[in-house]
């Protein structure tokens, strides 16, 4: 622990971090959990290994992945905050949010189109853009309208983490620069997805700088990747067929 408090990281070193996670539950997401569900018997006749072992697999994935949104989150949240304009910033990630669709839709559906799931590109969008108009205004009712339409717009939109993740944007927004102390309310929130508090130990250790300049990065690793991993579950389901 004590090595742990001499560590600190910057925004790419978090991005980073929240890319491999993310990258790790979507291993178990998009190519270990459809094969267990659906080629179960083939799957395990093959590989030879008890069906306890692959659902400890998978669920030490997933928990691991469960740290990468309050990171990306966060991160959302330092960029709003240091953006010169906040509107191409939306206009980005929405853009983004469009390319990305059909991969997700591949990964998580094996459909071209999906409208029952959207990828976290929109959640990130709705959540930057509650957050510009909420700062547009100071009557209280009109922030708490902006906020809940944010909510209930990505809880119809049914996109990757839903309403959660708006309020947990929103949270990282209202308790930015203030102390531990109110920040560990977040970790109360968080509490709902399993190992996610244990991003707020990272978040502690941000030192404020920017670090490595690879925004894009991101955005273009996000489809790919997701487009990659469709296609290694395809090959290893014609395989097993």
């Amino acid at each position: 622990m004590g090595y742990f408090k001499k560590l600190d990281f910057s925004g790419s070193d978090l991005k980073l971090i929240a890319i491999t996670t993310m990258l790790i539950d979507h291993l178990g997401a998009i190519i270990l959990e459809p094969l267990l569900n659906n080629y179960q018997s083939l799957f395990l006749s093959s590989l030879k290994l008890p069906l306890n072992f692959w659902l400890s697999l998978n669920f030490i994935l997933r928990a691991i992945g469960r740290l990468a949104f309050p990171l990306f989150a966060f991160l959302l949240v330092e960029g709003f905050k240091h953006t010169r304009d906040p509107m191409k910033y939306f206009w980005r990630l929405a853009v983004f949010a469009l390319l990305s669709e059909i991969p997700f839709d591949l990964a998580t559906s094996s459909n071209l189109f999906n409208l029952n799931y959207q990828n976290v590109f929109f959640t990130l969008a709705l959540g930057l853009l509650t957050l510009i108009l909420f700062n547009s205004t100071k009557k209280k009712g009109v922030q708490a309208f902006y906020l809940g339409l944010g909510v209930i717009t990505a809880h119809l939109l049914e996109s990757d983490f839903g309403g959660y993740g708006i309020i947990l944007i929103f949270l990282f927004h209202l308790f930015r620069d203030q102390n531990r102390i109110k920040q560990a309310c977040l970790a109360v929130w968080l509490s709902a997805q399993l190992t996610a508090p244990l991003s707020l130990l990272l978040i502690w250790r941000y030192n404020g700088q920017r670090g490595l300049n690879w925004r894009y990065f991101f955005y273009l690793f996000y489809p790919l990747h997701l487009l990659l991993l469709y296609l290694i579950r395809l090959a290893i389901t014609n395989a097993l067929l």
